[in-house]
């Protein structure tokens, strides 16, 4: 039976899709995924879903469709807070052929030239803010995955609030054309022109 291959595309930019993660594309029947990264690289003539919330639908398909070869498409690295975790609550790890990605915090860390061997990587993505606050400000260096119901400026206003002095880096929309870095130090206030946007790592310092 055919494995399920779980693709990171990287954080969205085609340039840094690795040559393993473009040939599995090019081999998959069916491919899921958001819609961003369906637009971006499934081409046409392919059976796709996009996936929002409808992990059940997901599921099912992989089951109906796994001898067509089915290919997962994962944001960054589908091992960091991806959906890796997810499919293996339902397939054995035999089941399935993870191609890792460029991931984001990777990218992040690339742009700032800055080693993250020693930091932490936490996501605001449906958790609580509060207790990700608490952990970023007693680490030296932290990188967080914002967005969703916590969006970077309200990260910002939490971790301000607990008075640290901490160098903000603010990386937007990592490898697209918008992308976008802003060092912010200790005392500036969040940019008003960057309020909205949430494709975002925030990297955390104490500088």
């Amino acid at each position: 039976m055919q494995k399920i291959k779980v693709i990171g595309v990287g954080p969205g930019g085609a340039s840094h899709l690795t040559p393993a993660a473009s040939g599995a594309l090019r081999e998959a029947g069916v491919l899921i995924g958001g819609k961003r990264h369906l637009e971006s690289f499934a081409g046409e003539g392919r059976e796709t879903l996009v996936l929002t919330n409808n992990f059940n639908e997901m599921l099912e398909l992989i089951r109906r469709r796994r001898e067509s070869g089915v290919a997962v498409l994962a944001s960054g690295d589908p091992g960091l807070y991806g959906i890796l975790r997810f499919l293996l609550k339902h397939f054995d790890p035999g089941d399935l052929e993870v191609i890792p990605g460029v991931s984001s915090v990777q990218l992040a860390f690339a742009r700032l030239c800055m080693p993250w061997d020693d930091a932490v990587i936490l996501s605001a993505h449906g958790r609580p803010a509060e207790s990700l606050v608490e952990l970023a400000g007693r680490a030296d260096k932290a990188a967080i995955l914002t967005g969703g119901d916590n969006p970077p400026e309200k990260v910002f206003d939490l971790i301000r609030r607990d008075r640290a002095r901490k160098t903000f880096y603010l990386c937007f929309d990592l490898s697209l054309p918008g992308e976008t870095v802003v060092r912010l130090q200790p005392g500036d206030p969040y940019p008003e022109e960057q309020i909205g946007r949430n494709n975002c790592v925030m990297v955390v310092v104490n500088e």
